[in-house]
């Protein structure tokens, strides 16, 4: 089985679901993708998706690099600019470590850890400014 490029937030990303357990990824994806587990997460394809587990082996969040060719709702995808954020959307607040978008939760885009915060997404970023990861967490 293949990873797709479907994006929900609060719920998956490529056909990875919040929830879901790291054994029943390996033993769908490891025949297609390269596999990488390790004390807290499980790598897909070198980042391509990483899911985040707890202890019980059991994924909490979820995250793309810029290589996920899905978006959702054409409104934001990994590895878009400050520019296409601005483009594609009608409004950008900073929310525990992510750039959220016109209100929709449990999807964001990583903000850098010193910059985790801003007024409006123009004054803080460059507006050629690539965010590389996109997350959906609940």
């Amino acid at each position: 089985m293949s990873v797709n490029t479907l994006i929900i937030p609060k719920k998956s990303i490529g056909g990875i679901y919040i929830g879901e357990k790291i054994e029943d990824i390996v033993r769908r994806l490891s025949e297609d993708h390269a596999i990488e587990i390790s004390e807290s997460s499980i790598t897909i394809d070198g980042g391509l998706i990483t899911a985040y587990h707890d202890a019980a082996m059991v994924i909490t969040s979820l995250c793309c690099n810029s290589n996920f060719k899905g978006n959702y709702l054409n409104k934001i995808w990994a590895g878009m600019t400050v520019n296409d954020v601005l483009k594609n959307t009608s409004k950008q607040i900073a929310w525990s470590g992510f750039v959220q978008v016109d209100m929709i939760e449990g999807i964001g885009l990583s903000l850098p850890d010193d910059q985790d915060d801003f007024e409006t997404l123009e004054d803080e970023f460059d507006g050629g400014h690539v965010f590389a990861e996109l997350w959906v967490y609940t």
